[in-house]
């Protein structure tokens, strides 16, 4: 194992938001019962303090769930789409039962065309753009918009073609701002806490090397490798099949 002044190698980056968080509850504790019970260097009290601050405002956000308003209109939109390409399916599924020769081929014409995209309503936001897009391509033909006209169905296509357009704008939109979207509080508070984090081990781990009848130092740099130690990822064992 490698060890740098005595400190535990650790890859705190590999870790999710709350193994991280709980990393620095655990070491923030370390620290300050130490602090309390020696009261050597003011650095930790001045640390300390700003690691609370920050690790507070971190496990704030750790479990809340944030959308925009785009994503909620992202999400309209995609509902609205999928309403109106389900209620043409179903107006067109309820001519299956008519006999007359016109109907029926008109249902059959347009039935056939639908069972094409059936399921495109449950497929990623990408995906069913691409098949309801084809689809309106598609109806726009003139054998289909003849079967349309028959059913009495050309104002339920002109309702998935404004929903279809609605959802693209909203989807443009919503792009937009992922592109143009800074670093959230979280990532900020985040590296701020690591780079508290560092600087108290790397204090601990040189006061031990400089002052080492000091024990108490060793002590903390000890628990603080401990606390380490439990987030330290385990590598999968291949097994290996002996020969025969």
């Amino acid at each position: 194992m490698k060890l740098t002044y005595g400190i535990t190698t650790l890859d705190t980056k590999a870790l999710d938001k709350s193994e991280f968080s709980q990393l620095m509850t655990e070491s923030k504790e370390a620290i300050a019962a130490f602090n309390k019970a020696h009261k050597v260097e003011s650095i930790y009290t001045s640390k300390l303090e700003e690691m609370s601050q920050h690790l507070a405002k971190f496990q704030e956000g750790l479990h809340q769930t944030k959308a925009s308003r785009l994503v909620t209109s992202l999400d309209q939109a995609d509902h609205e789409r999928d309403d109106a390409l389900g209620t043409l399916t179903a107006l067109v599924r309820a001519f299956s039962r008519v006999k007359e020769t016109a109907t029926k081929e008109a249902y059959d014409t347009l039935a056939g065309l639908l069972k094409n995209y059936a399921g495109i309503a449950a497929a990623n936001y990408e995906k069913e753009t691409e098949g309801i897009n084809h689809l309106l391509q598609e109806l726009k033909k003139s054998t289909y918009q003849t079967a349309l006209a028959k059913l009495h169905l050309e104002a339920h296509v002109e309702n998935l073609m404004t929903a279809q357009k609605r959802f693209e704008e909203a989807y443009k939109e919503r792009l937009t701002e992922l592109k143009g979207k800074v670093p959230s509080q979280s990532k900020q508070l985040r590296i701020q806490l690591q780079e508290i984090y560092d600087f108290l081990l790397d204090f601990t781990a040189i006061m031990t090397y400089a002052y080492p009848e000091r024990s108490h130092y060793a002590d903390l740099r000890d628990h603080l490798n401990t606390i380490r130690s439990r987030y330290k990822k385990r590598k999968a064992v291949k097994k290996v099949k002996e020969a025969i």
